[in-house]
């Protein structure tokens, strides 16, 4: 049972992360696909489009980077939640608008066949395992773990020090 908790686990981090690295990847070496790919939602100011379009693959990538290492994992948990729900009620929108637009999730996107049901449903899990790591943030095989341990010792340390401090000055 432990060993199905830590591949599971291990999945809601390295899953969204594969995922959030790829589409990061892809928009960041096609800048003008991704302006095309914000811009083909309809919902930003002119001004808007590039600063999102510009910003975005670097956030995927930074909280790709840090669901692999494990790092700041309730922070990374929540950010792919909240980035997740984002993306879901951008592509609902176009959808119920009717927008012939390619989702522009891994790349160029701009003028498509229009969203699809399986575009927007695939991101589901991706938010669900986001939130569990907001929610459960602790786990095997994350740096988040060494920097724990690091303070446990800081506070031990501590705690010695202060008993000795007093033992100091009752004796």
């Amino acid at each position: 049972m432990r060993t199905l908790s830590l591949v599971g686990r291990l999945a809601c981090r390295l899953v969204p992360a594969g995922l959030f690295l790829w589409a990061g990847i892809s928009k960041a070496l096609d800048h003008q696909g991704s302006i095309l790919s914000v811009n083909s939602y309809d919902v930003l100011p002119d001004g808007l489009v590039r600063v999102v379009a510009t910003l975005l693959p670097w956030i995927e990538i930074a909280l790709a980077a840090l669901l692999i290492l494990g790092l700041f994992v309730r922070f990374a948990g929540v950010s792919t939640a909240v980035l997740t729900a984002v993306f879901i009620v951008g592509m609902a929108q176009a959808k119920a608008r009717g927008l012939q637009i390619d989702c522009g999730c891994f790349g160029a996107g701009g003028a498509g066949d229009g969203v699809s049901w399986w575009d927007i449903v695939r991101d589901v899990p991706i938010g669900l395992a986001g939130l569990y790591l907001g929610i459960r943030a602790r786990g095997a095989w994350q740096l988040d773990n060494l920097f724990e341990e690091m303070e446990d010792i800081d506070e031990l340390d501590h705690d010695e020090t202060h008993q000795a401090t007093a033992t100091a000055r009752s004796g």
